[in-house]
């Protein structure tokens, strides 16, 4: 059977979850994968790592979160909310994917006593998608320290979830409504609003009052 653009998440994932023919999976592919590299792009220039250095392993890694179980995560949510909310749902994974990882090697590091640097092997002169540029680099620092500020102003039970939430909105470009649409959040459009508007006033005291390098406060 062939697989188009014009079915339905549900659809498609219904196929990949309940049978085994390749032309639904690579259709899935097809759908999701660009997106799902970029959230890992992003995720990885937000810890100041070079991207093309992670997409890889990370994506494969991500598309093994979205299929555990026969997709049944990925299936229950696409049979309560149209496909906009399942794409967010999928970058969502990603993001988590990609942000669990570089927390694990950010630990390692730090229990191995090292100091925060950039990898041996990363090449500063780098031109693809601009990445390894001076003002790159000067944003992914800029970032990083943002995200910081994020973790210490969203401190708490819910601070994982607040977290996430400041990132959809500000590097995923996600609306208050489609990120309360995510199942992970449990949290209405005005709810989600809530903790933008807190963090946010949080985050730019804090830059206010400190030196950071790169681009003005969120």
């Amino acid at each position: 059977m062939a697989y188009t653009s014009s079915q339905s998440a549900e659809e498609l994932i219904r196929a990949c979850a309940e049978g085994n023919d390749p032309a639904a999976w690579v259709e899935f592919v097809a759908r999701f994968q660009r997106p799902i590299s970029l959230s890992i792009q992003r995720t990885a220039c937000q810890w100041g790592k070079p991207p093309a250095q992670f997409v890889d392993d990370l994506l494969q890694e991500t598309y093994l979160k979205l299929c555990a179980d026969r997709c049944h995560l990925l299936l229950e949510f696409a049979k309560r909310h149209p496909d906009g909310a399942v794409l967010g749902y999928i970058k969502t994974i990603a993001i988590n994917v990609a942000h669990d990882y570089f927390k694990s090697l950010h630990s390692l590091k730090r229990g191995a006593a090292e100091t925060d640097q950039l990898h041996e092997d990363f090449d500063p002169a780098a031109h693809s998608c601009s990445y390894g540029g001076p003002d790159t680099l000067d944003r992914e620092v800029f970032l990083k320290q943002v995200d910081d500020q994020v973790q210490e102003c969203a401190a708490g039970s819910t601070q994982e979830r607040d977290c996430l939430i400041f990132w959809l909105y500000y590097l995923q470009g996600m609306s208050a409504k489609a990120i309360a649409a995510l199942a992970t959040i449990k949290l209405t459009a005005k709810g989600v609003e809530a903790v933008i508007f807190r963090l946010t006033r949080c985050v730019r005291e804090h830059l206010a009052n400190s030196e950071l390098p790169g681009s003005a406060a969120p």
